[in-house]
């Protein structure tokens, strides 16, 4: 197999990552507002490069959410812009369209395990995640 497969996929996500992500998931109730937030660049499309420009436009993207669940959104943001850049790009050699992602194992202190879905909350969740209706 070459190209179309997603190196996160394949491996899942560095522990730093990885840690961040569970972390405000739980805190928030479920993992929406990082799918579909102002996040979501991020997140869902796994592009862990991209959290700096997520916070730039930050306030052009809150959907509805709730302010705690966007503190929680913004603070995931922050967290990854400080993870080691080493830990945000696939390893050296490794290319999207021409690579086949088990050829590239990730460097063992990477820790890399897939993201938690579906976790167990640490407090209810809340409606917030989903637009508001009136």
């Amino acid at each position: 197999m070459t190209g179309g497969f997603c190196y996160w996929c394949c491996w899942g996500w560095p522990k730093p990552i990885r840690d961040i992500y569970d972390d405000c998931t739980l805190r928030i109730g479920d993992e929406l507002g990082l799918l579909y937030g102002p996040g979501h660049v991020v997140w869902a499309d796994e592009n862990w490069d991209s959290a700096q420009s997520c916070l730039d436009h930050f306030d052009e993207n809150k959907s509805e959410y709730t302010d705690e669940d966007l503190a929680v959104i913004r603070e995931s943001l922050e967290r990854l812009v400080a993870v080691p850049d080493e830990f945000k790009v696939e390893p050296d050699g490794y290319n999207d369209n021409d690579s086949n992602p088990a050829d590239f194992p990730p460097p063992e202190y990477w820790k890399c395990e897939h993201r938690r879905t579906n976790p167990t909350p640490t407090k209810p969740p809340s409606n917030s995640l989903s637009p508001s209706v009136p």
